[in-house]
């Protein structure tokens, strides 16, 4: 598994963890809570590099990161996507 990899798996057993601990969900089995929250996650980081490579490729190399940013929310929001 990669570091990414590790670090998405960590994150989704802290939303899971959290999530338990507040009562306001119960899984009968942990792991397929986890996998659940990691296949979002994972999902999420993809639709996001997605938006940046789009951006990117709009406006070219010379591109400052705060245009990308720019750009990345404008094609978001013409889709109704939340950054």
């Amino acid at each position: 598994m990669s570091a990414t990899g590790r670090r998405v798996e960590f994150l989704a057993r802290a939303i899971v963890n959290r999530l338990e601990d507040r009562g306001l969900v119960e899984f009968l089995d942990a792991e397929a809570g986890i996998l659940v929250a990691t296949k979002a996650i994972e999902e999420n980081f993809a639709a996001i590099e997605a938006l940046e490579r789009e951006a990117r490729q709009k406006l070219g190399e010379r591109a400052t990161e705060p245009q990308v940013e720019a750009e990345m929310q404008r094609i978001a929001t013409e889709r109704n996507i939340i950054l």
